[in-house]
């Protein structure tokens, strides 16, 4: 098995319940050390854990976000934070009249939106925060009832983390409407 086919492997079986790796994880784990297999085998291995939710294995979430909601947060604000300051200063600047402020940002962000590498993650970053926020708090689980098979979807309430996604959609959006508002009087429409 390859490098790559070796490594998906591993995580097609952290991808099994709980129950399942307790009594399996180590036995497999050596399986596919030892072996020369491909990396289909690692797309067995992962439809595997996928059929093993399937029959009521426990639910599906990302444990060590689920475990540390609070890190996640912090995380995600600092990943929101130049994007929300140029968003502060510019509303600042432009929108609420402030000249100095104006006159210090203004240069700063045309000097930004030369390095588009930099101006294209200012504009990702809200959406990335958003997602980092959110994803502890979300847990997947495929349930039987009457036969069929339903999806679950719980959402754990972690004040920090709702509180940094909201501010994540609030930046997002005055972003986009900056960005809008920029382009309309660029072209003069």
């Amino acid at each position: 098995m390859t490098r790559v086919g070796r490594a998906l492997a591993r995580a097609a079986v952290r991808l099994h319940p709980r129950a399942w790796r307790a009594r399996y994880e180590d036995e497999v784990a050596d399986l596919v050390d030892e072996s020369d297999s491909s990396l289909a085998d690692a797309a067995d291995l992962a439809r595997s854990a996928w059929r093993e939710h399937l029959n009521g294995g426990a639910p599906m979430r990302f444990e060590a976000a689920y475990r540390h909601p609070s890190a996640f947060a912090l995380a995600a604000g600092l990943l929101l934070l130049p994007t929300l300051a140029v968003v502060a200063l510019s509303l600042l600047g432009h929108e609420l009249g402030l000249g100095a402020v104006a006159a210090i940002t203004d240069p700063w962000v045309a000097w930004i939106d030369t390095v588009r590498p930099l101006d294209l993650a200012l504009v990702v970053a809200p959406l990335a925060a958003f997602l980092v926020a959110l994803v502890p708090l979300l847990e997947l689980r495929i349930e039987r009832t009457s036969g069929d098979s339903v999806v679950a979807v719980r959402v754990h309430a972690v004040t920090a983390n709702l509180v940094v996604a909201m501010l994540a959609v609030l930046v997002g959006a005055a972003l986009v409407g900056h960005i809008v508002t920029e382009s309309v009087l660029r072209v003069g429409a």
